[in-house]
C-alpha cells in the first residue's frame, strides 16, 4: 500500500468529514516537528551557554517553550480530532455498505465469495481492528514519515557543512560516503527483514482468523436462548468447553511469533546502530574541524537518533497497514461495485382493481457459479385475482421461481413480464412494492411488534389491528405486556419471545399490512398447529380478498381451495389444473397426495 494509496484510503473512508484530512496532515507535521525544533533550540541554548551569553540563552529558552508548547497543542488538538472522527467514519462505512447492499443485485450479496469476504472482515476486525484502527495507524505512519523527512533535511545540512583544510575535506567526504553506504544498508536490511516479518505476521493472523471467528460464534451461541435447550439436553457443555481449548493455541502462536520477530529485528537494529555510530564519528570530525558548534553536535546527533528509530517504527506501521488493508479493502471493493445491472425507470401503474398480470416467458435459471439449471424453459401466467398453488418435491424450483418474480435474481434466459412489459424496465423500488411475501425463512426483528408489522415507525393503528385479526393473532397480542407495542426478542432490550406459530402469524400479518396486489405465501402454515392451520384455510378468501395469491406448500390437502395448481418437477411444469382434475390424471400430483393421505389412514 503506497503513500498515494493510503491517502486515497483516507479520502474514501472519511467521506463527509473534511476536517479529518486537514487534521491528519497538520497533526503529523507538527507532532513530527517537535523533537527537531527542540534540538534546534537546545543547540542554540548550549552554544550561548558556552559563550556565557546567559541573557540570550534565557530568551531562547522562552522561545523554545512557547514554540514547542504551540506545536504540541496543535498536534494534540489534531490527534483528538482524528480520534474523535475515526469512530463515526467507521460507522459510516458500515452504513454505506448496508446502503450498497440494498441497491445492488441480491444475487451478488448472496454469492459465496461475497459472504466469505465479509466473514474475513469480521474475523480480521476482531484480531487487528477495523476501519477506526486503520485510520489511526495511517495517521501514525504519516507522523513517522514526516519525522524522517525532517531528519533527512538535518542530515543533508550536515553533509553540506564544509571543512577548512584539505585533510578535513577528504575525511569529511570519506565519512559522508560511508554514512550514505551504511544508511543504504540499513534501509535495505530494514525493508528486507520487515517484509519477512510482515509476511509472517500476516500468515499468523490468517491462522488466527479461524479462532477469532470461532470465539465470536461461541460467545453468541452461549448467549442465545435458542440454543440453550439443545446444549442441555444433548450434553454439549463439555464439547463446547473443548472447543475453547483452541483459544490457548493463540497465546503460543503469538509467543512464537514474538520470538521470530525479535530475530527479524536484530540484524536491522544492529545495522541502524552502526549507522548511528558512523554518524556520530562524522559529527565529531566536523566538530573538531570547526564546521559545526558544540550545540549543533547535540542537534544533529538527536536528529539521527530520531531518524533511525523512526525508520523502524515506520516499517512496522507499514506492515500493519498492509495486513489490515488486505481485509478492510473488501469494504471499498464492495461499495464501488456497480448497482443493479439494469434498474428501470418506468413507474408502476396505480390500480384500485389490482389488475396486474405477471407472465414468465421461457424462463430458465441457474444460480451464480453453477451450471445446473434450477428452472428450465418455464412459461406460465398468473391471472388477476387467482389463487394459484405451486407444489412439487424439494428442489423442484418453487422458491427459486418466487425469487425471480420478486427480482431477487434475474433469469438466465427468457423474461418476466408485468402487464406485457419486461420487469427490468420498471423502477425497482416501485416494482417490489406490488409484492407481499412470507418466505419459509422469514425474520422478525428485535423491535416493537407494531414496527415489525408496519416495517417502520409510522404505524397505522386501524390497519395494524385489521391485519393482526385476519392473521388470527389479535387476541394473543392483547395478552402481551404492552400489547402491539411490546418489544420482541432480547437483543434490543428485555422483550418477549413469540412461539414458532405466533411468529408465523405475525409474518402473515406483516404481509397483509403491506396490502400489495400480489401476496406470496411460501409454506405459511408450517409452524402452525392443525386448528390454527384450518383457521387460516377457512379465512383464506378473507385474507386474500381481491389480490392475486401464490401459495407454496408441501401439504397437498391445503391446495384444495386454490383455483389452479401448478406442479413443478426437475425445474419444469409437469402438471397443471384443479385439485380434482390432477387427482384424476394420477400423475405426479396424485402420487404426492396419495403418499401423504396414506399416513392419515394408518
Amino acid at each position: 500500500m503506497s503513500i498515494q494509496e493510503m491517502w486515497h484510503y483516507i479520502i474514501f473512508q472519511t467521506k463527509g468529514y473534511r476536517i479529518i484530512k486537514a487534521a491528519i496532515i497538520l497533526g503529523a507535521m507538527t507532532a513530527a516537528a517537535v523533537p527537531y525544533v527542540n534540538n534546534i533550540f537546545y543547540a542554540g541554548i548550549l552554544d550561548r551557554l558556552v559563550l556565557a551569553k546567559y541573557d540570550t540563552a534565557v530568551i531562547i529558552v522562552v522561545w523554545m517553550v512557547a514554540v514547542t508548547l504551540g506545536l504540541r497543542l496543535v498536534a494534540k488538538g489534531c490527534e483528538r480530532i482524528v480520534k474523535h472522527y475515526c469512530k463515526p467514519c467507521a460507522d459510516d462505512i458500515k452504513k454505506r455498505t448496508a446502503q450498497k447492499a440494498f441497491t445492488m443485485e441480491y444475487e451478488m450479496i448472496d454469492r459465496t465469495d461475497t459472504l466469505e469476504a465479509f466473514r474475513r472482515v469480521r474475523a480480521g476486525e476482531i484480531g487487528m481492528g477495523g476501519v477506526e484502527r486503520q485510520l489511526l495507524t495511517i495517521y501514525e505512519f504519516f507522523q513517522e514519515f514526516a519525522g524522517i523527512v525532517f531528519a533527512c533535511g538535518f542530515v543533508l545540512v550536515l553533509f553540506a557543512r564544509t571543512d577548512s583544510t584539505k585533510e578535513n575535506v577528504a575525511l569529511s567526504v570519506f565519512l559522508t560516503v560511508l554514512m550514505i553506504l551504511v544508511f543504504a544498508l540499513v534501509l535495505f536490511l530494514s525493508n528486507y527483514f520487515s517484509r519477512i516479518e510482515g509476511a509472517d505476521m500476516v500468515e499468523t493472523e490468517l491462522k488466527n482468523e479461524h479462532v477469532n471467528t470461532l470465539s465470536a460464534y461461541l460467545l453468541n451461541l452461549i448467549n442465545r436462548e435458542a440454543y440453550v435447550k439443545d446444549i442441555r439436553l444433548f450434553g454439549l457443555q463439555d464439547y463446547l468447553y473443548k472447543k475453547t481449548e483452541e483459544f490457548r493455541t493463540v497465546g503460543r502462536m503469538y509467543k512464537e511469533l514474538g520470538c521470530r520477530c525479535g530475530k527479524y529485528r536484530a540484524v536491522p537494529t544492529f545495522a541502524a546502530q552502526m549507522f548511528a555510530a558512523v554518524t556520530y564519528i562524522c559529527i565529531a570530525a566536523k566538530a573538531i574541524a570547526g564546521s559545526i558548534t558544540i550545540g549543533e553536535v547535540t542537534m544533529y546527533a538527536g536528529a539521527v537518533i530520531t531518524m533511525v528509530a523512526g525508520i523502524q517504527r515506520l516499517l512496522s506501521r507499514y506492515q500493519e497497514i498492509n495486513y489490515m488493508n488486505e481485509y478492510l479493502s473488501t469494504y471499498e471493493e464492495f461499495i464501488t461495485r456497480p448497482n443493479m445491472h439494469y434498474d428501470g425507470t418506468l413507474p408502476i401503474e396505480k390500480r384500485d382493481d389490482n389488475a396486474y398480470q405477471l407472465e414468465l416467458s421461457h424462463v430458465s435459471f441457474h444460480y451464480p457459479g453453477t451450471t445446473q439449471n434450477i428452472l428450465q424453459d418455464v412459461s406460465m401466467t398468473f391471472r388477476v385475482g387467482e389463487r394459484l398453488a405451486l407444489v412439487g418435491m424439494n428442489g423442484a424450483g418453487k422458491t427459486t421461481l418466487i425469487k425471480l418474480l420478486c427480482r431477487l435474481y434475474e433469469p438466465t434466459q427468457g423474461e418476466i413480464l408485468l402487464n406485457g412489459i419486461n420487469i427490468e424496465k420498471y423502477d425497482y423500488d416501485e416494482y417490489v412494492r406490488i409484492f407481499s411475501v412470507v418466505f419459509q425463512d422469514f425474520r422478525l426483528y428485535d423491535f416493537p411488534l407494531d414496527e415489525n408489522i408496519a416495517c417502520g415507525s409510522a404505524v397505522d393503528s386501524e390497519r395494524l389491528q385489521h391485519a393482526l385479526k385476519l392473521a388470527g393473532i389479535w387476541e394473543r397480542v392483547q395478552e402481551l405486556p404492552q400489547k402491539e407495542r411490546t418489544l420482541l426478542g432480547h437483543e434490543n432490550g428485555q422483550g418477549v419471545l413469540l412461539s414458532g406459530g405466533e411468529a408465523q402469524k405475525a409474518a402473515i400479518a406483516r404481509a397483509l399490512y403491506k396490502d400489495a396486489p400480489f401476496i406470496i405465501l411460501d409454506e405459511p402454515t408450517a409452524a402452525l398447529d392443525p386448528l390454527a392451520e384450518a383457521e387460516i384455510y377457512e379465512n383464506f378468501n378473507a385474507l386474500i380478498r381481491n389480490k392475486t395469491a401464490i401459495y407454496i406448500s408441501h401439504r397437498m390437502s391445503s391446495c384444495k381451495f386454490c383455483d389452479r395448481i401448478v406442479v413443478l418437477g426437475d425445474g419444469r411444469i409437469v402438471e397443471e389444473g384443479k385439485h380434482e382434475t390432477l387427482l384424476a390424471k394420477k400423475g405426479t400430483y396424485y402420487r404426492l397426495y396419495s403418499a401423504q393421505e396414506a399416513y392419515y389412514r394408518k
